[in-house]
């Protein structure tokens, strides 16, 4: 890949990230808060953000999304790394998503 098509996938990622953002916070501001781990503020800024605002600070070659989750165990439980069978899978997303919450919470 590129620089000039790494450049645009991001400019693509960071546009469809923003547009999903600002529909969240409108349908549901608290969820979104929770799910995007942004404080209110932020939230706000991006809701009244126009069309051309959003092109604008998505054509950034600066991802504006983040991994919020940089634990490994995190990850492991996900992606079933350490799941064997289909109850330890289930268990290990259920486990995944308590230590997911417990991060946005303390961020």
């Amino acid at each position: 890949m590129g620089t000039e098509q790494l450049s645009s996938e991001i400019r693509e990622l960071n546009l469809s990230y923003l547009m999903l953002a600002q529909a969240m916070i409108r349908a549901d501001k608290p969820q979104a808060v929770f799910r995007l781990g942004l404080p209110e503020d932020v939230c706000d800024l991006i809701t009244g953000l126009s069309t051309q605002q959003l092109v604008r600070a998505a054509s950034r070659n600066q991802l504006l999304c983040a991994m919020r989750f940089p634990d490994e165990m995190v990850w492991g439980l996900l992606t079933d790394r350490h799941a064997p069978s289909a109850l330890d899978s289930t268990a290990s997303r259920l486990h995944a998503s308590v230590l997911m919450a417990g991060a946005g919470a303390a961020a």
